[in-house]
């Protein structure tokens, strides 16, 4: 099996050197990691560039700088990390598909939906054994058969059931995937190598070509990378800045003019809706906490059946508190070990938290469930996309980074009717919800818009690069950009809206299918 070739740029004098290769591949994220395995299979040769170091840190030690022009926006400093696994390297690693849910109107792109759904359908199966799982695309069948009469009461109530996959923390840095490569050209990988220029040929008659990219490193080392075809897959955020950037770099901007780029910045609202009466802590424990299917986590979630055309997409789901000692200490050695690194852990905390880790092993090996002490909290978060606004944008401001570059204004916020749709939605689901009558767990439910329970961002960007086959969009079905022969984009920034799940499985569905793409396109 091959091994990918892993070069620091910031390794040695300041030099300048020259690669080719078939493509190149823009951020060792999720998406970019996901891409290269599969090119690398193809036998194609591939170039990774990653602006980060060997291990993830976050955007403020890069001096990724941005402004924010009205909400502060988490996902692009909390959630957003930079280096080799990007932010796999701190993720939950929950893998939840968009369905047949997220067929519904919509105020944005809303026939890009029935390709998203499909291309997950079809590619599914396919990711998940990549990723290591073997069951197949069972996030239905699963939740149908461990629930069971819970279920068929839920979905009587108009609410369906479904089960994520939590991948295991050995697994959820997915840059473990590129020693899995068994190309016959292993591919090239340059951390601490940030792109910074790029070379076009503007054709006069037809769309523009991406002849070479330029990446530093912090010590001013470079790399000129050319290539038949470029893939920038940089995360939501920094996808549309890199865009700007090209088109600020050529005398005329060679994204199609009409294109949103960077607009319809969005993400899901997150908000508890309902605490667990004390009374069903037990049931609610029993019935729906985290089990195990081998190393793999299932964890269930709940979506409406037959929601209006205009509601907006959304899923709940139960929170439980852990506050043992053993918890907080299990989750360090895991991270660690997710973020490829040595756990920080003092004596005391260690011998503290004993017994708790004891109990840990004791339910997940013999009960195969997450312990969950008695009496711990539980409350039902619910979790709804935002409405698509286009003045929600991601733009390059005036001052400059540590690398001389333009650096991010963000305009994000959560808006009036955000507010009613995420009230009004939470109605609907506590309405449904059988409860005592489906022998279901009580709720209590709580007031939204008090102190404990604003809606808040879920580090789930979406909206920048939009696909579409409208004027607005960024990319088409495929991927590539409109407007450059040879460029496409791998990020959630390509999803209209957030939908019903998570996103990071639908882009790597949408990215296992540009694999297949890139290699028919000439």
């Amino acid at each position: 099996m091959s091994r990918s070739a892993w070069i620091d740029l910031s390794d040695g004098a300041q030099q300048r050197q020259a690669v080719q290769a078939d493509v190149c591949v823009i951020g060792a994220g999720a998406a970019g990691i996901y891409l290269t395995m599969q090119l690398a299979r193809q036998g194609k040769s591939v170039v990774l560039l990653e602006a980060g170091p060997a291990n993830c840190t976050d955007a403020g030690a890069m001096g990724f700088d941005a402004l924010f022009e009205a909400s502060h926006y988490a996902g692009a400093t909390a959630g957003r990390f930079f280096g080799m696994g990007g932010s796999t390297a701190r993720w939950g690693g929950q893998l939840v598909p968009h369905t047949t849910h997220d067929l519904r109107p919509g105020a944005v792109s809303t026939g890009s939906w029935a390709h998203i759904v499909d291309t997950v359908t079809a590619n599914a199966t396919g990711v998940l054994q990549q990723l290591g799982y073997r069951q197949g695309s069972d996030f239905d069948d699963y939740a149908g058969q461990a629930l069971g009469q819970s279920g068929d009461a839920l979905r009587a109530s108009g609410i369906d059931s479904q089960a994520g996959l939590m991948m295991p923390f050995g697994l959820k840095n997915l840059v473990g995937l590129l020693n899995q490569v068994a190309g016959a050209t292993p591919p090239r990988v340059f951390f601490n190598a940030l792109v910074k220029s790029w070379a076009l040929d503007a054709g006069e008659k037809s769309a523009s070509r991406i002849t070479s990219v330029v990446a530093v490193s912090r010590n001013h080392n470079q790399i000129e990378v050319s290539a038949k075809k470029f893939v920038i897959a940089a995360g939501a955020i920094e996808s549309a800045r890199i865009l700007l950037e090209i088109n600020e770099s050529a005398p005329q901007p060679v994204v199609r003019p009409t294109a949103a780029v960077g607009c319809y910045l969005a993400d899901h609202l997150s908000v508890p809706i309902a605490d667990v009466a004390p009374e069903s802590l037990g049931r609610a424990v029993g019935l729906f906490a985290p089990r195990f299917s081998d190393s793999w986590m299932r964890s269930f979630r709940f979506l409406e059946g037959n929601p209006a055309q205009n509601a907006p997409r959304a899923f709940a789901h139960f929170i439980y508190s852990n506050p043992g000692k053993g918890f907080a200490l299990a989750r360090e050695v895991l991270g660690a070990i997710q973020r490829r690194r040595m756990p920080s852990i003092s004596p005391a905390s260690a011998v503290a938290g004993l017994g708790d880790v004891a109990r840990l092993a004791y339910m997940r090996f013999a009960n195969s469930t997450l312990y969950i002490p008695a009496g711990a909290p539980v409350h039902l978060q619910l979790d709804m996309e935002q409405t698509a606004a286009r003045d929600n944008h991601v733009r390059l401001a005036d001052q400059k980074d540590a690398y001389g570059r333009r650096i991010t204004s963000i305009r994000w916020q959560v808006s009036d009717r955000d507010v009613a749709e995420i009230t009004a939605t939470a109605n609907r689901f506590l309405a449904k919800w059988p409860g005592a009558k489906g022998r279901l767990p009580t709720l209590l439910p709580k007031a939204i818009g008090s102190d404990d329970t604003k809606p808040y961002d879920a580090y789930h960007p979406v909206g920048t690069c939009r696909m579409g086959d409208d004027a607005e969009a960024v990319v088409d079905h495929d991927l590539k950009v409109w407007g450059v022969q040879n460029l496409w984009v791998s990020s959630t920034g390509v999803l209209p809206s957030a939908g019903t799940a998570n996103p990071t499985f639908t882009m790597l569905c949408l990215t296992h299918a540009l694999a297949g793409h890139l290699k028919a396109v000439h």
